[in-house]
């Protein structure tokens, strides 16, 4: 039974059931591109290369380079447009340059491409650490791109790589939620929550900001319309606390969050920017187990994304909202 923190609020989701169909899918066998990927802004695009030691072992993967930019960016994407799916690539990600490597989905390719990023940097030093990283471009400002949600050494399984080598970057799309995996694990904060972007193309991405040579090896890209079977799922409720949602997005006055407990724990549920500081204090507490909802007015702060972040004797919770 629901207990609420302040005015309750009922929400029904439907249920989708989905095959496991493979929508699109690009192995580069033989040297040869099975499907059309267009260059990106910057004039950059998938190639093929040899390279021995790809994860499945044909010798052939896919090569996107920044050079036409002259550093900086290098995208590539391809045309067909998908909803609701389940995305998969592996990825080669070095731990001796570059900024960010990685895959792009739901994208807009009018213009400055803009959509959603997963990227990966292992390199250690400079201004920005090694993560995991969920972002999404703006069409407004596709070059200006607004974090999402990251995950560190302390969240990404088996840590941050200290050689460079291939990874499976995964995500898992149904309407406003996304799901993430590493490497066939799920991260941890799943599903997060974003409206921007509805449907859209996939692609490739490759940036750093000095280096005018540098490449992504992307090999066997796969779309599913649903996650395949042998990909772990989230914990269950039992396990950890849970943020499910905040209703309505973006906030405008008043809203909900909905979280639920696996035990009966004191809580506090706080508001932070994307630095990491507390912005405001939306709840404490001592609740159940089970499904919470709380109430809460939109706090005197700049319009954006923040994070709102539940923190019990369970464990921590946090997801993305915006504030209009």
């Amino acid at each position: 039974m629901s207990r609420t923190l302040g005015i309750v609020v009922l929400f029904l989701f439907p249920i989708a059931l989905f095959s496991q169909d493979i929508l699109f899918e690009e192995r580069f066998t033989d040297g040869q591109m099975q499907n059309e990927w267009l260059p990106g802004f910057n004039g950059n695009s998938m190639d093929v290369e040899s390279f021995l030691t790809n994860p499945s072992g044909d010798g052939w993967v896919g090569k996107l380079g920044n050079h036409i930019s002259g550093g900086n960016v290098g995208a590539t994407h391809a045309t067909p447009v998908f909803s609701d799916f389940y995305l998969e690539a592996q990825v080669y990600v070095p731990v001796d340059e570059g900024v960010y490597f990685g895959i792009e989905f739901r994208l807009d390719t009018a213009g400055l491409s803009s959509g959603y990023q997963f990227v990966a940097r292992f390199t250690p030093g400079g201004m920005v650490t090694p993560r995991l990283r969920f972002r999404v471009r703006p069409t407004e400002n596709p070059g200006m791109p607004s974090v999402l949600r990251d995950w560190d050494a302390t969240e990404i399984p088996g840590g941050i790589p200290t050689a460079s080598g291939w990874h499976k970057l995964a995500v898992k799309v149904q309407g406003h939620r996304f799901w993430f995996y590493y490497d066939d694990q799920e991260l941890p904060g799943s599903p997060l929550m974003d409206f921007t972007f509805l449907d859209g193309t996939i692609g490739g991405y490759v940036w750093d900001s000095s280096n005018p040579m540098l490449n992504l090896y992307i090999d066997d890209i796969l779309v599913y319309s649903d996650k395949p079977l042998g990909i772990s799922d989230p914990p269950s409720a039992a396990d950890s606390p849970a943020l499910l949602g905040v209703y309505p997005s973006p906030v405008h006055d008043a809203a909900t969050a909905i979280f639920e407990m696996p035990t009966a724990s004191h809580v506090s549920v706080e508001l932070l920017n994307l630095l990491g500081q507390r912005v405001g204090v939306i709840a404490a507490g001592d609740v159940p187990a089970g499904r919470q909802e709380v109430s809460w007015n939109r706090p005197s702060v700049p319009r954006g994304m923040y994070i709102l972040r539940l923190t019990s004797e369970a464990g921590i919770s946090a997801r993305p909202v915006l504030l209009d």
